[in-house]
């Protein structure tokens, strides 16, 4: 088959779950012979055009400042907007697309007119349904240091107007965005088809522990890192030299590094920043226990890269979080409980023999579960059946 993606994150910027997911697709798609074409947004230092492993990227609008997110600029959303809708037209004129794949927001509005253009049928990916799953989401979204104010407004605009997209198939990753997206009207078919990691990438390492437990994500207020913070202010009472390492990047890093600091623990928390995925693994690896505090979420990548580790989690009762933890692998506990969170901490981290024990339980579940090989063949069985509709 010949696939056009649509993604405003691509490779090299592999922030999130999202286009890690769709990357992770792509490279995989490619290694069986399928050819896969991506519109992503252009970045500084990047080219307008690029093949890796296979996979023909082409990078179109301004490039946008990136804060460990999605753009988030007015002008470099509507640069992508526009330049991905006239690449779109220039590649679907020299090929013959089987079909369109796009990733969240404005991608999948870019997407849908490419489709309507061509008639090459289109299937949209939705991660997570903000306006639904928190209220008054796009209010504090906007409030974010850097973040327009005309977000609050512009943000459920464009959710509604996705929901009203006439796509061939909504695809998501869990039952819990599922529901979201049904809450937001969408009514047409949703087709669940959960995120997967290729399990060769995680090659088993014997590395000291270093860091007691590890944040991996984008730094916005709903990933509620903050309740990681005031939970080791009460985990370094039990265990002084306790370390917690935060990778990741975004609006709210600067209040959380100024909390870390009243608290008096510049020793203790340690603010990594957007790092390599080969950085990323090793301080997994070097690591006892991933923590996901998230009040949304659409799935939860970074724990299925955390059992990929030998590695055990502790994440908030928010689904779909606490659906991808079982008891042998983790721990579910109140998202906005800082007493629960550092009871749980210290248990874990002061008991290795438990979390190799959780750890090995979380590998076994995610080969069996969640590897990128079969996840990847559930896929083209879905692309078979809507290409056949063209």
């Amino acid at each position: 088959m010949k696939i056009l993606y649509f993604t405003q994150l691509f490779y090299p910027s592999l922030f999130g779950g999202g286009e890690n997911v769709f990357f992770g697709w792509a490279k995989e798609l490619t290694k069986r012979g399928h050819q896969v074409y991506v519109i992503t947004q252009r970045l500084d230092n990047t080219k307008s055009y690029e093949e890796y492993e296979g996979i023909r990227i082409f990078r179109v609008g301004s490039p946008p400042k990136i804060i460990g997110t999605l753009p988030v600029g007015i002008f470099s959303n509507f640069s992508f907007f526009v330049s991905a809708i006239i690449k779109g037209i220039e590649l679907a004129r020299k090929n013959k697309f089987d079909l369109i794949h796009s990733n969240t927001y404005i991608p999948i509005i870019s997407a849908q007119v490419c489709s309507r253009l061509f008639g090459i049928p289109h299937i949209a990916t939705v991660h997570d349904v903000y306006l639904t799953s928190k209220e008054n989401f796009w209010n504090d979204w906007s409030k974010q240091h850097g973040i327009s104010g005309l977000t609050k407004k512009i943000g459920p605009w464009i959710e509604k107007k996705i929901a009203k997209t006439n796509v061939t198939l909504f695809h998501t990753v869990s039952e819990t965005t599922k529901s979201d997206l049904e809450k937001l009207g969408v009514d047409k078919k949703i087709v669940v088809i959960p995120n997967g990691i290729d399990i060769s990438y995680y090659e088993r390492k014997s590395i000291d522990t270093k860091n007691d437990a590890i944040f991996i994500g984008r730094l916005v207020f709903y990933k509620n890192v903050e309740i990681l913070i005031d939970a080791f202010s009460n985990v370094v009472k039990k265990i002084p030299d306790a370390k917690l390492v935060i990778v990741g990047d975004g609006p709210s890093k600067q209040s959380l590094v100024e909390k870390t600091s009243a608290a008096g623990l510049e020793k203790n928390v340690i603010f990594k920043g957007v790092v390599s995925d080969e950085e990323k693994i090793r301080l997994l690896f070097e690591s006892r226990v991933l923590l996901n505090p998230s009040l949304v979420e659409g799935f939860g990548m970074v724990i299925l890269e955390a059992f990929a580790c030998s590695k055990p989690v502790i994440v908030s009762d928010t689904k779909p979080l606490s659906d991808l933890v079982s008891i042998s692998d983790g721990w579910v506990v109140n998202a906005l409980d800082s007493v629960q969170w550092a009871e749980r901490i210290v248990e874990i981290i002061s008991n290795p023999s438990l979390s190799e024990k959780m750890g090995t339980a979380g590998h076994q579940r995610v080969v069996s579960d969640f590897s990128l090989q079969k996840i990847t063949q559930n896929l083209i069985s879905l692309y078979g059946i809507v290409s056949s509709r063209n």
